[in-house]
């Protein structure tokens, strides 16, 4: 279990500095906890791992276009390819159009029923995103969004990384040996290089248990 603090304490006993006992302890280890969140960011980015799954259920209300998905956060990604959602009360999925196309559906067709398609737009105070679905629902309707959900920023030093740890680690590493240049760029090579082996090695065991259709990936 790799806490944020610890992850920084493993990239600072590489570096030879001394450990912390937290984030902010020092100047240094400030500056390692934000390479560790930058490089969190690249590795929750480069695949939709399991470990960020979830699925967040929207009830429709009769007359109600627009719903926020609550906790998703701006950096949420759908998880299915063609990036639809599960209509669980008709048993159906529910595929994207674009916004000025289904907003000028619903100007021209106001009549109420289940939805027959959505498109994102804008968030709300949480910063969670609004999905509106057209048609306007006309009844009570469960949609499922199934989606992939980054970790936010860690601050505390408490946090657990839901993503491999191992890549994190070395990402930061590489980062931290580069603002050091103390070695002409042969370590942060060497280190970027094992960071780059060690993301692709996590996808790969990650990917192992999904399904066929998901393993088109690019890290």
């Amino acid at each position: 279990m790799a806490t944020y603090t610890s992850i920084i304490n493993s990239v600072l006993r590489r570096l030879r500095e001394d450990e912390v006992a937290g984030p902010t302890s020092t100047d240094y280890s400030t500056l390692i906890g934000d390479f560790v969140n930058e490089t969190k960011r690249e590795v929750e980015d480069a695949w939709k791992w399991q470990a960020l799954r979830t699925t967040i259920p929207v009830t429709t209300a009769d007359g109600t276009t627009q719903y926020a998905i609550t906790g998703a956060g701006k950096r949420f990604r759908l998880q299915d390819r063609r990036n639809s959602v599960y209509d669980v009360t008709n048993k159906a999925r529910i595929y994207p159009q674009s916004a000025a196309y289904l907003k000028q559906g619903l100007l021209e067709n106001p009549d109420t029923g289940f939805p027959m398609s959505y498109y994102l737009e804008g968030f709300d105070s949480n910063q969670d995103p609004y999905i509106n679905f057209y048609q306007t629902p006309g009844g009570v309707y469960t949609i499922n969004i199934e989606c992939i959900v980054p970790q936010a920023d860690f601050t505390v030093g408490t946090e657990v990384l839901s993503v491999p740890d191992y890549p994190v680690l070395l990402g930061a590493y590489a980062k931290a040996i580069a603002e050091r240049g103390e070695d002409d760029g042969r370590t942060h090579g060497e280190v970027l290089h094992k960071y780059g082996l060690a993301l692709n090695d996590a996808i790969s065991f990650d990917v192992a248990s999904v399904d066929d259709s998901e393993i088109t990936w690019h890290a």
